[in-house]
């Protein structure tokens, strides 16, 4: 049986709890650890304790009697228990320094990479002897601090305290007295070996500078991995050398891809470097463009300034002609009124003239008419007549 991957999303990698989906360096840590301890744990209880996303806990689930994994991951617990389903297999959120386990309930313990994220790990250690079985096999990892972290300088955010050897040998003494000791780090190198079984001795092949060198082992490790039980317990034995292979050329896949997706890179540098120097020689293109632009709009600004100190001016002297014409309107108003009274005047006197040209007429008329016979005659009377006629008023 195979966990549904698909039962649940992957769980977002922190740094805390390592992920299947992660690749690299710390994907061999992991899996090799399960992969070397799952034949020892063959037929057995067996208790994973931090077994964080559940992978490893899956894992042995495929040939333990039974499994249970613990964590005090509310969400990594039921993240497994989603994706990873087996009859023999269970999890459990709690903390390793409660176990809810009863005494003597597991004939193996696994815990990997988990004592260096607790201040308690005394506390820890006394919680798995107390549900391991009297004969029961503890199977613990912790990274080696001198190679882990050699001057303290990065430290991981997540560890409480790192150890050294001697300092998780002391630990584990009190209740795990008998101990095997197996080393890890991951290798970048090459496998060569004999097709023909058992033949030759391992050996360790180097080159540094320029010089091949042998070595009896590896360079120091990274990890430490303890198969330890109580005293006089017959501990089950790792292979003196185990190799792990994800058999899929995951490594040379890896480089592949990235060396595909370096030279894709590259391509799209230079794609992007064309780009750039088009949009660039634009971007002159439109730079020498808008300097020109700003030259024109500097001068027709120039020129509007000029227009508008002009418009000023005539707008100064278009009101000055309009208050002279104004002026000048209303002296000719005045002009003319003292026309049309001239005129009045003038035709008054003209009647006036007139009048008296009628009445000097009738005068000389009358002046003529006395000095004819007639008006000799009549002019006595005419006298008489007045002053009778003055005598009635």
């Amino acid at each position: 049986m195979s966990p549904d991957l698909d039962a649940a999303p992957p769980l977002t990698f922190t740094g805390e709890r390592f992920t299947p989906e992660v690749r690299g360096a710390i994907w061999y840590e992991h899996w090799h650890r399960y992969c070397a301890v799952a034949p020892v744990v063959s037929g057995l209880r067996v208790l994973d304790a931090a077994c964080g996303e559940g992978y490893g806990a899956f894992l042995l689930s495929r040939g333990a009697a039974h499994v249970i994994g613990v964590d005090i991951g509310e969400q990594a617990i039921a993240h497994a228990r989603e994706r990873y389903v087996m009859p023999n297999l269970r999890f459990a959120c709690a903390s390793v320094t409660r176990l809810p386990l009863a005494n003597a309930s597991v004939d193996a313990i696994v815990s990997f990479e988990t004592i260096e994220h607790l201040a308690a790990q005394r506390d820890m250690l006394a919680e798995f002897r107390r549900v391991l079985a009297p004969d029961g096999v503890l199977v613990v990892s912790s990274p080696n601090r001198p190679v882990y972290n050699p001057k303290g300088t990065v430290p991981n955010p997540f560890h409480v305290r790192e150890l050294d050897r001697a300092e998780l040998e002391t630990l584990l003494r009190p209740g795990f007295p008998s101990q095997r000791w197996y080393a890890q780090r991951v290798i970048a190198g090459s496998v060569l070996w004999s097709e023909r079984a058992r033949e030759g001795t391992i050996r360790y092949d180097r080159l540094f500078d320029d010089t091949a060198q042998r070595a009896d082992a590896p360079a120091d490790p990274m990890y430490f991995v303890v198969v330890c039980a109580a005293e006089g317990v017959t501990l089950p034995a790792l292979p003196a050398m185990s190799l792990f292979d994800d058999g899929r050329l995951s490594l040379w896949n890896d480089y592949a891809r990235a060396s595909l997706r370096e030279r894709q890179l590259a391509w799209d540098e230079l794609d992007a470097r064309n780009v750039a120097e088009d949009r660039l020689a634009e971007l002159v293109r439109s730079v020498n463009a808008l300097a020109s632009e700003r030259e024109r709009s500097a001068a027709l600004a120039q020129q509007r300034a000029a227009y508008e100190v002009e418009a000023a001016r005539l707008e100064s002297d278009l009101t000055q002609a309009r208050q002279e014409l104004g002026a000048r309107t209303q002296a000719l108003e005045a002009l003319r009124s003292d026309h049309d009274a001239t005129v009045h005047a003038l035709e008054r006197s003209r009647a006036e003239l007139a009048r008296e040209r009628v009445e000097h007429a009738e005068t000389r008329a009358r002046l003529a008419f006395r000095e004819t016979p007639a008006g000799w005659v009549r002019w006595p009377l005419s006298v008489a007549r007045r002053r009778m006629s003055g005598g009635l008023g």
